[in-house]
């Protein structure tokens, strides 16, 4: 069977409008799961693109629209016969419309790449190869079928397309930063996990007056230097249920990730995300604050990612916390296989932003236990639950303190938001005397 000029040109075109379409969806679900595509990580050029406010049309993704687009110039190219030589208006004009469109904003988002954001997307740049490829076909076709003033109108509706893409991107709000995604609501108390202990029973902050600042409830400790059993090892002697920020949460310091012994006199909470930078400063001076303490504290490590896809408080994205709900994912699974590892394990997280992706965790990870071994504990539910007691705990204090910044300090009479000014903060946070 031999197979015209035409009969090619239509396959070509098909073949590469689905490809630009395919091109699309994978963009598409990479905006809705956050996954990182191929060679996509963190900093990379398609990263910076498409963690940018180009990325977006007043909120929705622009990989949805040009998806719409490049569906339209397939199913016209694909309805076209070939075998027939009357008009087919509504096919040749679809095409000449979408394939103005298609090169118009192709030559938009590669000038926004170059220009304006200074990086380029591999997948971008795959998707408009193969959209203006198909658009040139689609035009090769419809230019000598099409009279002047159809022409006319199909070339001036596209470019209308484009000019309200243009415009709302421009005018559109630029992606925020991670603290203002947050929303509050009111957060329920978290259910019995399977032990039958509550780790967190939360209350409403609103509904309980703040506790009389007492004088001096921890006496000035000299400085201790701490052995690593008391560093990283849970204590075996059972539950201990204390509470902090004004008796509005309780924990069990037995069974969350610690720094210390659980039965230490002085026990800090601290909520954070692996990709907050505040959270590494605020690291060091806690460690500054754990050598000085001693064996009299310990700290109560809450991962609290600023991802939607695990805290149902962030309803948008944000390219800086974009692996925050993995790397804490994989942290808890190590504390629940090795806790006595797990304090230095934390700390090449938190030293070293190299290795925040959940690829090079687990290489990291890989030095202290098996990988079969960490895979199988990230499968356990506990983790998940554990994330959501930490996002509850998370609101709770946000409603306190009046503040969603992290990262957050509780202790036994208050809370703190942000990195301290001064490690002499955080003792007087210990003491009493500081409560935001």
């Amino acid at each position: 069977m031999n197979i015209t000029s035409s009969q090619r040109v239509k396959l070509a075109t098909v073949l590469l409008c689905g490809l630009a379409v395919g091109l699309a969806g994978l963009l598409l679900y990479q905006s809705q799961t956050q996954q990182a595509l191929l060679g996509c990580d963190g900093g990379s050029g398609c990263d910076t693109v498409l963690s940018s406010q180009w990325s977006l049309w007043f909120g929705i993704p622009v990989s949805l629209m040009a998806m719409g687009l490049y569906t339209a110039m397939f199913a016209a190219a694909l309805a076209r016969d070939t075998q027939v030589k009357r008009p087919q208006p509504a096919a040749t004009l679809t095409m000449a419309v979408a394939a103005f469109a298609a090169i118009a904003a192709a030559l938009w988002f590669i000038s926004v790449q170059i220009f304006i954001v200074g990086a380029l997307c591999k997948y971008c740049m795959a998707t408009h190869a193969a959209g203006v490829a198909a658009s040139v076909l689609c035009l090769k076709v419809a230019l000598p079928r099409l009279q002047t003033k159809a022409l006319a109108s199909a070339s001036v509706a596209s470019f209308v397309l484009v000019g309200i893409l243009i415009a709302g991107q421009v005018l559109g709000d630029p992606p925020q930063a991670p603290d203002a995604l947050i929303k509050f609501a009111d957060v329920p108390t978290p259910q019995t996990d399977m032990t039958g202990v509550s780790p967190y029973v939360s209350y409403d902050p609103l509904s309980i007056d703040p506790l009389p600042i007492p004088s001096d409830p921890t006496p000035t400790t000299p400085k201790i230097t701490p052995t690593a059993e008391s560093e990283t090892a849970p204590s075996p002697t059972g539950p201990r249920i204390i509470k902090l920020n004004g008796n509005r949460v309780e924990i069990d310091t037995t069974i969350v990730p610690i720094i210390g012994d659980p039965h230490a006199p002085i026990i800090l909470a601290v909520l954070y995300d692996y990709t907050c930078s505040h959270c590494r400063d605020t690291r060091k001076m806690l460690e500054k604050t754990k050598r000085k303490y001693g064996d009299k504290l310990a700290i109560i490590c809450l991962p609290t990612p600023l991802n939607k896809k695990c805290n149902r408080l962030v309803k948008r994205y944000s390219s800086h916390n974009r692996y925050a709900c993995d790397l804490a994912k994989i942290s808890l699974a190590f504390w629940k296989i090795a806790p006595d590892k797990w304090a230095e394990f934390d700390q090449q997280l938190y030293s070293n932003p190299d290795i925040l992706t959940p690829a090079r965790a687990r290489i990291a990870a890989g030095k202290f236990v098996k990988d079969k071994d960490l895979v199988k504990a990230m499968k356990d539910p506990w983790i998940d639950k554990q994330i959501a007691r930490d996002v509850n705990m998370y609101a709770n204090t946000a409603k306190a303190t009046g503040s969603t910044a992290l990262p957050m300090l509780v202790a036994q009479y208050g809370a703190m938001n942000g990195t301290p000014q001064h490690p002499l903060d955080i003792d007087d946070l210990l003491r009493g005397k500081r409560r935001q």
